[in-house]
């Protein structure tokens, strides 16, 4: 989108509106962090702002409500959806925000859409989303160690490095937690995996493949 602060500040208005109390301090703050990803790594620092204010727009949805929620906006129920009400909030409030405001770019539906499931042909604006979300400053790094060295990252790797570390941080908490994990998120880990460290095929015999 083109810079407009009074667009912006109209969107600010509707999240102090619709949001509050640490939901609301954490959309804030990954907006302002997603700004300086996004100069850091050369995405769009206004589209990044806008993003990070909308990217939990249906955060506040309960359990109840989200099935519905799909239902209104003509999104499919996905398999096993018991399971996946954690992330369904990044389906229906991208629709949802774009309903709410006409003006948002596909761009930006996109980055609220992926930035809990993510994908592997992530743009720029998807992994700055993504990221902002995991490691903005209001995240408790002592009980998370890989927020803190995802921050330690930023700005000495590229945004794709950083992507795929926070992918596998994701990865890696679900299982420590034994909790579900989306099929299409083994399919994207795999998707990752080849496009940034594929295997050397001279050696492969040294490969470790759990079947």
């Amino acid at each position: 989108m083109e810079v407009d602060e009074e667009f912006l500040q109209r969107v600010s208005d509707a999240v102090d509106k619709r949001l509050s109390g640490k939901r609301l301090e954490h959309v804030h703050s990954v907006s302002e962090y997603a700004a300086k990803l996004a100069e850091i790594y050369g995405a769009n620092v206004f589209d990044a702002k806008v993003a990070g204010l909308l990217h939990d727009w249906d955060k506040l949805l309960t359990d109840d409500e989200l099935p519905a929620r799909l239902d209104e906006l003509g999104i499919e129920r996905p398999a096993h959806i018991e399971f996946l009400y954690p992330v369904l909030h990044s389906y229906t409030g991208a629709v949802a925000a774009r309903r709410e405001f006409p003006e948002l770019t596909d761009e930006i539906e996109s980055a609220i859409s992926r930035h809990t499931l993510g994908a592997v042909d992530m743009s720029d604006l998807d992994m700055v989303i993504f990221i902002a979300d995991m490691i903005e400053p209001l995240r408790k790094a002592k009980k998370r160690p890989d927020v803190k060295r995802m921050r330690e990252m930023v700005g000495t790797v590229s945004l794709e490095e950083l992507y795929f570390e926070g992918y596998a941080a994701t990865i890696r908490s679900l299982v420590e937690r034994k909790r579900f994990i989306h099929p299409m998120a083994f399919e994207i880990w795999n998707g990752l995996v080849e496009k940034y460290h594929p295997i050397d095929k001279s050696r492969q015999g040294d490969a470790n493949i759990v079947l």
